[in-house]
């Protein structure tokens, strides 16, 4: 038999099953890579101009040689007899290839170094070495088995530690074009030979879409005039208010970016966390009809028709995860451990990075210590020569600084003034707020129809709010927090904008109260003309005043908010009633809350009166004159980032981290406590009722499809208390041969317009941090 590529056979049209063999699975590697540069010939482009070198005949050698090592006698035979049980029973355990012991990959280098393309650079070596994910130091004995392997190991080590001598200068810069130049190929030969299984095994894979966009008004306006006078420029920094029409002019500074030949595609990075960490946008026309949204990713990505019509829409998220779509919106976080190397997946996401024009939306959400990582970001793309816009409603001037830390140097913040002066609101303060009944005479005009949005800093006081309206018997109201599974907060959002969104208000039928948390200050799209918030920093507010008002009224004029600023309280153990800050603090066993400076200042500034964009611009600069200082941790993380950079731009380290994880063991994206999984809104057994074992998933991507639609992420030391208390049930789950134990919360604790209630018998601490 002719040398086989699997030991599963390729199905065909009749039903019938005919081998994969190695010549055949080598030409397919082959075509899907040559498919991929032609449809993106700007990654051949970049690469030539940067490295000198020929991408696609470097990426077609690659992929000529990938698999030769199968040809190796133990290896055939081991498929061979693998194939006859696929034959005998329809699948293979792939058992006589483990017992072989062969790595093809390792196996074809030694076969590629004895032929006549030894001439390889290194960095097809590379790639033929990485395309399994085995160039890692975890898998260092597999490396150790012959001379022959460990001579290739010892040259792959030699060259990762090029760039760890501390004295060293630039390290950082060169490993980032080393890194560009080895990930190339690297990444294009694992899409190709994943793409090629995939088409083997007869699965749709996405078509590689190319980014377009139609600009969707008849004139530009404002911020989206403003956005053609810096489109040429490398790095800059927009500011215009909410609603000014921001997402269209991200779009047409990316549409400038891909025309000019500077990118391929657009990733737009948000503040927020995501629970699927990226979200394609199949068409940049739902972008600009919906606006930047941070949760439910899967299932907006589900709803796009383009998606579900070009390939199964979980495949078009792996895609967006790895950057590969025409437009992918992701996170701030995301962005920053691809630059780690601490997974074999994050060269790929490098690679498709390097080729992107980046759009940092709501710059000013970050603290300080995800600031400090971006401006690591911030410079490896400087140095990859990415085009960078970063946008925001109130980024103070003070950010130029910041970004000057990175290389990243603008003149000046240009802003959108054609409409900064109009008063957007009047403040009025509503005085101390324990709970609701404090502020009883502001909702109630909620309670007599008129349409109101609350603003509170934690999911406990939102709550709060919620049970006092439903214990008046009135349920035209939402809840909306960071503490729903995802199926609900994707129910919440349609409500939210059929209640209070566009639509709602051009057919005059705009009705309801709607309770948020931070999570609110960039979720969907709605407006009230009353607002009631805790007080918060001025830079937050700002963002919550942008959803006051913000629709015309019937004759088309704009009508000023009424914002009343409350200030939460609660009682202290002695029965004290004292100021609450949270989250706007740091927490002090024993003594509780203290609040930030920016909160302290926010509380003394803010005076009731006649507010405009402009004047919320001039209080956030003064509330951030000039860059904070590093403190000692926010300086060791950010040195832990550039160092993982130099250290693991070639071989993966011995650390394992989760797919889902956004930081390694040694650096972390966000200064937060360590964050667990809980599993909610499921009865009796959380699994799918099938002929099989209910408590076992044939993989981990059929568990993590599943927890993606209950799993909800707290704080440790409140999953370790609801344990405690009861509150948490252990179930024993099975995802392939391993067994897992995972929590399910009891159904008091969770429900669909409440959410996560883990705190009924707390004591102390904040248990109500919301993202």
């Amino acid at each position: 038999m002719e040398p086989l590529a699997k030991p599963k056979g390729q199905k065909q049209a009749d039903g019938s099953s005919q081998p994969i063999t190695l010549a055949d699975h080598t030409q397919h590697v082959q075509e899907e890579a040559a498919r991929l540069l032609a449809a993106r010939p700007f990654l051949a482009q970049k690469y030539l101009a940067r490295t000198g070198r020929n991408l696609p005949t470097l990426v077609d050698t690659a992929a000529r040689w990938h698999d030769e090592g199968k040809l190796h006698d133990d290896w055939q035979q081991a498929c061979q007899q693998d194939y006859q049980e696929f034959l005998r029973r329809g699948f293979t355990t792939g058992a006589n290839l483990q017992k072989a012991g062969i790595r093809h990959e390792m196996e074809s280098l030694v076969r590629l170094n004895l032929s006549a393309d030894k001439a390889l650079p290194v960095c097809g070596y590379t790639a033929i070495a990485a395309h399994h994910g085995k160039l890692g130091k975890k898998h260092e004995k597999r490396w150790q088995k012959t001379l022959n392997y460990q001579a290739l190991w010892k040259h792959f080590v030699s060259k990762g530690g090029e760039f760890t001598d501390p004295t060293l200068r630039d390290a950082f810069d060169q490993a980032i074009a080393r890194r560009y130049e080895y990930d190339g190929p690297r990444a294009i030969l694992q899409l190709a030979d994943h793409r090629a299984s995939a088409l083997e095994e007869g699965q749709p894979v996405p078509a590689f879409r190319p980014f377009a966009y139609t600009f969707p008004h008849s004139e530009k306006r404002g911020v989206q005039q403003l956005v053609t006078q810096i489109w040429d420029e490398p790095f800059a920094i927009l500011r215009a208010p909410t609603g000014a029409g921001k997402t269209d002019a991200s779009l047409l500074w990316a549409q400038r970016q891909i025309e000019m030949g500077r990118a391929d595609r657009l990733v737009i990075a948000m503040p927020t966390r995501f629970t699927a960490n990226a979200l394609s946008i199949a068409v940049t026309e739902a972008l600009s009809s919906t606006g930047l949204y941070h949760s439910s990713a899967w299932f907006q990505a589900k709803a796009q028709p383009t998606v579900q019509g070009e390939a199964d829409w979980k495949k078009e998220l792996a895609y967006a995860r790895q950057l590969e779509t025409p437009v992918t919106v992701t996170t701030i976080d995301h962005l920053c451990i691809c630059l780690t190397g601490a997974r074999e997946d994050h060269h790929g996401i490098f690679w498709a990075l390097a080729h992107s024009c980046v759009v940092i939306d709501e710059a000013d959400f970050y603290d300080d210590f995800t600031q400090r990582n971006m401006v690591v970001l911030l410079r490896a793309l400087r140095l990859l020569d990415v085009s960078v816009l970063v946008m925001s409603a109130t980024i103070p001037e003070s950010a130029r600084q910041l970004y000057a830390d990175a290389g990243q140097l603008t003149d000046t913040i240009q802003e959108d003034t054609s409409d900064s002066e109009r008063t957007r609101c009047r403040l009025y303060q509503a005085g101390p707020c324990a709970s609701p009944d404090d502020v009883a005479e502001l909702l109630q005009r909620g309670l007599d129809g008129t349409p109101l949005i609350i603003y509170a800093n934690t999911v406990r006081r939102a709550q709060a709010y919620r049970r006092w309206f439903a214990e008046r018997g009135f349920d035209d109201v939402v809840l909306y927090h960071s503490r729903f599974t995802e199926p609900d907060k994707a129910t919440i959002e349609e409500q939210l904008k059929g209640m209070l969104g566009t639509e709602a208000w051009q057919v005059n039928r705009q009705h309801g109260v709607a309770i948020l948390t931070q999570i609110g200050e960039l979720s969907v799209n709605i407006s009230t003309n009353l607002m009631i918030s805790d007080l918060c920093p001025i830079d937050r507010l700002t963002q919550r005043v942008g959803r006051l008002a913000r629709f015309k009224d019937k004759g088309g004029n704009h009508v000023v908010g009424e914002l009343y600023l409350v200030e939460p309280h609660q009682l202290d153990k002695e029965g004290k009633l004292r100021f609450y800050p949270a989250p706007y603090g740091h927490f002090r066993k024993g003594v509780g809350w203290e609040m930030t400076d920016t909160l302290r200042k926010s509380q003394t500034w803010l005076q009731p009166g006649r507010y405009s964009a402009q004047r919320f611009v001039d209080l956030v600069n003064d509330l951030y004159p000039e860059v904070v200082p590093e403190t000692a941790e926010v300086r060791d993380n950010r040195r832990k980032l550039e160092d993982s950079v130099k250290t693991n731009w070639l071989i993966l380290p011995f650390e394992e981290i989760d797919q889902e994880d956004d930081s390694t063991h040694a650096w972390k994206s966000r200064d937060i406590d360590a964050q667990k999984a809980v599993f909610a809104n499921v009865t009796y057994s959380p699994f799918p009722e099938d002929d099989s074992d209910p408590s076992t998933f044939p993989n981990w991507f059929a568990f993590r499809e599943w927890a993606l639609l209950y799993s909800i992420t707290i704080p440790i030391y409140e999953y370790s208390r609801g344990i405690k208390l009861g509150m948490l049930e252990k179930h024993t789950i099975h995802i392939g041969s391993d067994a897992e134990e995972i929590f399910i919360v009891k159904p008091k604790y969770y429900s669909s317009r409440m959410g996560l209630m883990l705190y009924e018998q707390a004591q102390e601490r904040n248990d109500d941090m919301d993202d």
